[in-house]
């Protein structure tokens, strides 16, 4: 079963992706760009309702943005319209099945955007970017950083938003690094249970994919600020480059 066909809905619309702060996306976007070489072509995997696409494209980038969700392209889209932005644009696609040939010169999976799925479809996922990729493009990937996690694992937290009460329980496979979130909405004629899967990865593994799939020159931070990676980084942001 597709865990995220359910997860991505209007309740995680409201409480997760409309309450990110934009001068944050400014920040983590003006990071992003020194790894860019000019105004470049760039493909936003997984790129919810476009906070990051729709910064990019205001600096001059043009930009695609691609998500599963029909509901979070239509969001995207009538940000777009609002900001009058011309180099931008949203259409509902599956990462898994994205068939682009040598048409950017960035890719971007971030804010956890990957690994959704199994090992095998998760490579296969990166290889698609590493076809989407020119010559010298740069892929850029933005996860938990799988020590950080499990050294302050947490099982369980509570909190209240508006008047909704929101519960998360989780747990981790070792055998597969599959982190299990049971999330529950709890509230006024609101009564939902959403469950949710992803791999998590350390620094040594995301280095071998990329090297698999045939990306060099790869970087690693630990956030947005450029900190040098280390095992305590809450983040992955793992840079490589086609050749």
């Amino acid at each position: 079963m597709d865990w995220s066909k359910e997860y991505f809905d209007e309740l995680y619309l409201k409480y997760f992706l409309e309450t990110q702060k934009e001068e944050l996306t400014i920040e983590q976007v003006d990071f992003l760009e020194q790894f860019l070489v000019g105004k470049v072509d760039l493909l936003d995997a997984g790129c919810g309702i476009g906070r990051h696409s729709l910064v990019f494209a205001e600096h001059g980038h043009e930009v695609l943005g691609v998500d599963s969700s029909p509901l979070y392209i239509e969001r995207a889209n009538s940000l777009r319209l609002s900001r009058n932005l011309e180099t931008v644009d949203f259409v509902v696609s599956d990462i898994r099945e994205i068939g682009y040939l040598e048409m950017f010169d960035g890719i971007l999976s971030l804010w956890s955007s990957f690994g959704y799925f199994d090992d095998e479809t998760n490579f296969d996922i990166l290889k698609r970017f590493h076809n989407a990729l020119r010559k010298e493009g740069v892929l850029i990937v933005d996860v938990e950083n799988k020590d950080y996690l499990l050294k302050y694992f947490i099982y369980e937290t509570f909190n209240k938003k508006d008047d909704v009460f929101i519960l998360e329980r989780r747990k981790f496979n070792p055998i597969t690094s599959v982190v299990t979130t049971h999330r529950y909405f709890v509230g006024r004629n609101i009564e939902r249970e959403y469950l949710h899967n992803i791999r998590v990865y350390t620094a040594t593994e995301l280095v071998n994919l990329f090297k698999m799939i045939g990306l060099k020159n790869i970087r690693l931070f630990g956030d947005y600020s450029g900190e040098k990676f280390h095992i305590n980084s809450q983040r992955i942001i793992i840079i490589g480059s086609k050749h």
